[in-house]
């Protein structure tokens, strides 16, 4: 689960009634921040296409059914899942949903990031690499080092269908794939043209802003994020339909207000780093002050260094990697 948890609450999510045919399930999730996905039901002319499933787990299967035959449907008519991108809350349970011959689509680069879906330890022994060079303390790496595979994320094959950008084939109804990386490398956004909505899954959300991950040293997610923003912004629609807590009704000033915030983050940055030369690190428990649980922590190291990336590709900061320990100045 990949979203910044500062300050979440748990609530009870209702459903929210969408026009043309579509349908939302708000699927409990097992955790509190937050308590549930967005799971979404489009009728086309001869089936369903559902917009991601929530985490493996028998209970969620089958609560997931109750909700599916609550609005007089059930998996059958499903002709198509769709995941919006490779996290558990996501695509946790798309094994088991596949075993009933439910086909699943991802996005098409989806298939280099298998292997780092089902072993965590991977990816985190990349970040532990990372955040070593970084200044990162021992509790913290060993924290890292100590990570597993959840049960909830199941185990995820190569996808029946891979998207591109553009219409989704074998759809009678026209449904546009939207690649929208930042959040997650495999994030795709949906555009349903007769709705004019956007399911916009973990890419655009209306309480928070989504956690930009680093991913390795030389990945830069956050301006692939923001260019992902300007994609959306720019497609004339009138709602999107996120994949946690409610509709956003006025989404090009969310869109707006995302940017804005990423501006003052970066220009927070700036101000750290006046006259200094730091790991990066030591950015972080400038940027993040208060004391922080270790979820918390690694998130806020991950979007420091996402930050620090794309200032450092912006040609605003300098990366010195000269010794074993990196650091962080202006230019």
């Amino acid at each position: 689960m990949y979203l910044l948890a500062f300050g979440w609450q748990l609530f009870k999510l209702e459903s929210f009634t969408l026009k043309s045919g579509i349908y939302h399930i708000p699927l409990k999730l097992p955790w509190n921040s937050p308590g549930y996905v967005n799971v979404y039901l489009i009728e086309d002319n001869d089936g369903l296409v559902m917009i991601d499933c929530g985490v493996n787990g028998k209970e969620f299967l089958q609560l997931l059914e109750s909700e599916v035959n609550k609005l007089n449907f059930n998996f059958g008519d499903i002709k198509l899942l769709i995941g919006t991108h490779m996290h558990s809350d996501h695509i946790g349970l798309s094994s088991s949903l596949r075993e009933l011959d439910i086909p699943f689509a991802l996005y098409k680069n989806s298939e280099n990031f298998i292997d780092v879906y089902n072993d965590w330890s991977i990816r985190f022994k990349e970040l532990h690499d990372y955040a070593k060079k970084e200044g990162a303390p021992k509790s913290f790496l060993e924290n890292l080092s100590e990570i597993k595979t959840p049960s909830h994320s199941g185990v995820v094959k190569t996808p029946d269908i891979l998207l591109e950008e553009g219409p989704v084939k074998f759809l009678n109804r026209k449904i546009n794939t939207i690649f929208t990386p930042g959040h997650d490398i495999t994030e795709i956004s949906l555009f349903d043209e007769s709705s004019k909505i956007i399911f916009s899954g973990d890419h655009i959300l209306p309480r928070i802003t989504p956690f930009i991950p680093t991913i390795n040293q030389e990945e830069d997610l956050l301006t692939k994020y923001i260019e992902s923003l300007d994609k959306v912004y720019n497609i004339e629609h009138d709602l999107i339909a996120p994949g946690h807590f409610g509709l956003i009704e006025e989404p090009h000033k969310r869109i707006e207000q995302m940017k804005l915030h990423h501006q003052r983050r970066s220009e927070k940055i700036l101000n750290i780093l006046k006259g200094k030369h730091i790991n990066g690190w030591d950015i972080m428990l400038e940027l993040f002050p208060r004391e922080l649980d270790e979820l918390n922590q690694r998130l806020a190291f991950q979007e420091t260094m996402s930050h620090l990336k794309y200032l450092e590709n912006k040609n605003l900061l300098f990366h010195d990697t000269s010794s074993s320990k990196s650091t962080w100045k202006l230019i």
